[in-house]
């Protein structure tokens, strides 16, 4: 009997979930801080997010998905990519109360919109909450209050499980200056629960003053995350292994959450971080990263979701994003694929992907030979026996590549056919000319296959007693300018015969 295919960890994830709470309906909730770039690393919590919502309603369950931008948070340092004379004095303040790097409009909208875009076009609906409205609107304000409230249960909780000392003046409430702006550099000196105000001094401004609470400060990260499980009544949460770690957020979020706010945590879905290959974890505050927009530029959606779809959260992903995206676009595609998961495929539709049956890795060098005419790509796939499902499918796969091309390529994969003989072919040494002259023989023959073509470069070789390597050197040298290129039988079919046939003897000729 054949072996069934392993649950999806969604689906997996799905049945703990209701295992543990009933039926719902859920909240399934998900929030980056908008500090940079927001990158391909930040989208695997957003996706996990929405996979299981996809899975929830897929059993006829109620799931809504929001997404929080937390654009309240302050900028905490003066990053790479920043002008450091105009962005110093805005160190501490809220990121949605700083002017965006270029244009109009502020920090954290300059850094969410393209992010927001990019999920339209992975077909993640989620509801977005910005964490400045949250604030300033009050519906934090009955969770600011307990915590006020609970201060000393609080720092125990904080003591207990992350083993560090709590000083005497900490306070889970972060006062915004009125002058600077910041929210690092002010003290709570105290608080009155029936005006709703708080006292605090800072230091750098030489100023202290009385001001309401609400919408004049936040709640630090650890308390912040609880008081928003408990104020948006969230049931479903994925995060990244730095909160999931033991005495991480969450272990002291889940403790606050219920002795504070009186609700319990999240179902939580911890993830690993994804890599860069070779250059190590994403991060926006280095500039280590590749924003979502600008994948979605080289890679359609529906591949972009698989990439994180298939493997399980707490599995390592390293992004690649030249031999990788060759394959992975493939395994979306095509069906006879051994490592393909249908499931994931399934979870990952984004609309407008079609499969078209042609190896992107061929269309890599279709476009190349054509040089971007689309029109050609389809006289070269259609003389070399290849068939596709849609015109518009095939221009859009096409684009994918010529963009792929453009930005990520490695040089030894990109390539130009010469519109004539190059300098560096012309010249080449007797033997390897008169053994041009035979391969060019072979090829002109009629009712030739790529197979065909590439065994006559090694019978030519054979004839001639040459290295075949050497044979190979010479044709790509007359042919693209380069010692290496596509597989050499596959590469003449595309070209067409006859033109490598003629270009072979122009080599050869003395």
């Amino acid at each position: 009997m054949a072996e069934l295919p392993a649950q999806h960890w969604a689906d997996r994830a799905v049945d703990q979930l209701l295992a543990e709470r009933g039926s719902g309906p859920f909240l399934v909730a998900s929030g980056i801080s908008p500090s940079g770039r927001i990158h391909v690393g930040n989208l695997r919590e957003v996706l996990t997010a929405d996979i299981i919502c996809r899975v929830l309603r897929e059993r006829g369950l109620q799931a809504r998905l929001i997404f929080v931008a937390d654009d309240y948070d302050s900028l905490r340092k003066v990053y790479p990519f920043l002008d450091p004379q105009r962005y110093a004095p805005y160190v501490g303040a809220p990121l949605s109360e700083i002017p965006a790097p270029e244009g109009e409009g502020t920090y954290a909208e300059y850094f969410l919109r393209p992010f927001l875009a990019s999920l339209e076009r992975l077909k993640v609906s989620a509801e977005c909450i910005r964490a400045s409205h949250l604030y300033r609107s009050g519906a934090l304000l009955p969770q600011i209050l307990q915590a006020l409230h609970a201060r000393d249960t609080i720092a125990q909780i904080l003591a207990r499980i992350t083993g560090k000392e709590i000083e005497p003046d900490w306070s889970p409430f972060m006062p915004q200056c009125s002058q600077c702006k910041s929210l690092l550099s002010t003290t709570l000196l105290a608080w009155d629960p029936n005006q709703q105000t708080v006292t605090y001094r800072c230091t750098p401004c030489a100023l202290q003053e009385t001001v309401p609470i609400l919408g004049h400060g936040k709640l630090t990260w650890r308390v912040d995350w609880p008081a928003r499980w408990a104020a948006l009544r969230v049931d479903v949460e994925p995060f990244g292994k730095d909160h999931g770690g033991k005495g991480g957020s969450y272990d002291t979020g889940k403790e606050i959450v219920a002795q504070v706010f009186g609700f319990r945590a999240p179902f939580p879905l911890v993830y690993e971080w994804i890599r860069l290959k070779g250059m190590g974890d994403m991060s926006s505050s280095k500039g280590n990263v590749v924003a979502v927009d600008e994948v979605l530029e080289v890679i359609p959606p529906d591949v972009l979701r698989y990439f994180i779809t298939r493997p399980a959260p707490k599995v390592s992903l390293a992004l690649d994003l030249t031999d990788q995206m060759l394959t992975l676009v493939d395994e979306v595609d095509d069906v006879t694929k051994k490592q393909r998961d249908p499931r994931a495929v399934q979870l990952s539709q984004a609309g407008g992907f079609l499969p078209i049956g042609i190896p992107f890795n061929h269309l890599v060098n279709v476009v190349q030979v054509a040089q971007g005419d689309l029109t050609r790509v389809k006289e070269i796939l259609r003389r070399t026996g290849y068939s596709w499902t849609s015109d518009q499918a095939l221009d859009d796969r096409c684009r994918y590549a010529l963009r792929w091309l453009d930005r990520f390529a490695p040089d030894d994969v990109k390539f130009r056919v010469q519109p004539q003989l190059p300098h560096c072919a012309r010249s080449l040494p007797p033997n390897i000319r008169a053994a041009l002259t035979t391969l060019a023989a072979a090829i002109a023959q009629p009712a030739k296959t790529s197979e065909d073509f590439h065994r006559a470069f090694y019978d030519t070789a054979a004839l001639h007693n040459l290295p075949v390597a050497d044979l190979f050197r010479a044709f790509y040298l007359a042919l693209i300018g380069k010692e290496r290129g596509p597989r050499a039988g596959w590469f003449t079919e595309i070209i067409g015969p006859l033109f490598v046939a003629q270009r072979l003897r122009e080599a050869a000729a003395p």
